[in-house]
């Protein structure tokens, strides 16, 4: 039996698997689509040829799908469910705490634990020393998994049992983040409408930062190379932050702009591509007048 099975292996659940093969685990790895999935290889590594072969053969299994919904729809089938009694479920999904509450529910009464857990980096940081994570959900299960989730950052950081801490914590700074990327973007399309070199821009602001890899983005205009937040994601996470607000009658107007914004690109054909594709809705806009 494997330490912890893995499923999901885009882009985060890539770099979660291959963090903690370099720490010496040993994985089990599945992917809905296995011609999607990476080469990932160590000792102690194997490739599940099914969905049930994949929650049997570990105690803990760590999920990196899109959306709370897809992994109950993915593990809540007759012949996996009852595979999740005295199993450990770790749920890296951008959700909602609501979602949070649900998963933990719904887990309890197969006979299973489960953890609430949020990465706060973008995937080239996960098991590096600015790689943050946030965990929340019952002490002895987290207990019991800290060993594993240490190798996942220098900044690993247990909530307590409140579940939906962490995707309350994660929302909020998404928050920050996606109206930061909006802005960013927005203001590579002002410096080229003056014909200033983005390149420019991007010397304003620190090695590694954000807006140097949105600014190479747009100066290229290749969205498909190195994608780090596609626009899927972002709509997936702007929804979530709407959903939390209108459960709790927040003002949603602020969610309400980016995801126009987001949905526009979505429907221009860059679903799938890197969210410095966002500058194309201000220039056709540009172009509309």
């Amino acid at each position: 039996m494997s330490e912890l099975t893995v499923i999901g292996l885009g882009a985060m659940g890539s770099a979660i698997a291959q963090a903690l093969i370099d720490r010496g685990h040993a994985l089990t790895l599945w992917n809905r689509n296995p011609a999607k999935a990476p080469e990932l290889a160590g000792p102690g590594v194997e490739r599940a040829a099914s969905l049930e072969e994949a929650v049997a053969a570990s105690p803990v299994i760590l999920v990196c799908i899109h959306g709370y919904a897809a992994t109950r729809a993915l593990l809540d089938a007759p012949a996996i469910a009852p595979l999740l009694q005295g199993r450990t479920l770790l749920q890296t999904s951008t959700g909602t705490p609501a979602e949070a509450r649900q998963a933990e529910r719904w887990i309890d009464d197969l006979g299973g634990r489960y953890l609430d857990c949020s990465i706060m980096v973008y995937p080239p940081s996960v098991g590096k020393a600015d790689g943050q994570l946030l965990v929340s959900g019952a002490g002895d299960a987290w207990n019991d998994c800290r060993g594993l989730l240490d190798g996942l950052g220098g900044d690993i950081r247990y909530l307590g049992s409140t579940i939906g801490a962490a995707a309350a914590l994660d929302l909020a700074s998404v928050t920050r983040l996606v109206t930061n990327t909006v802005g960013i973007v927005y203001g590579l399309q002002l410096c080229d409408a003056e014909n200033v070199p983005l390149a420019q821009f991007a010397d304003l602001f620190p090695v590694g930062d954000r807006a140097r890899h949105l600014a190479a983005a747009v100066d290229s205009g290749n969205y498909d190379d190195g994608i780090v937040v596609s626009v899927s994601t972002a709509i997936e996470v702007v929804s979530a932050i709407r959903s939390l607000a209108v459960e709790r009658g927040i003002n949603t107007e602020l969610p309400d702009f980016i995801l126009g914004l987001y949905r526009r690109a979505a429907a221009a054909g860059y679903l799938e591509q890197d969210n410095a594709s966002l500058v194309e809705v201000f220039r056709n806009a540009n172009r509309h007048r």
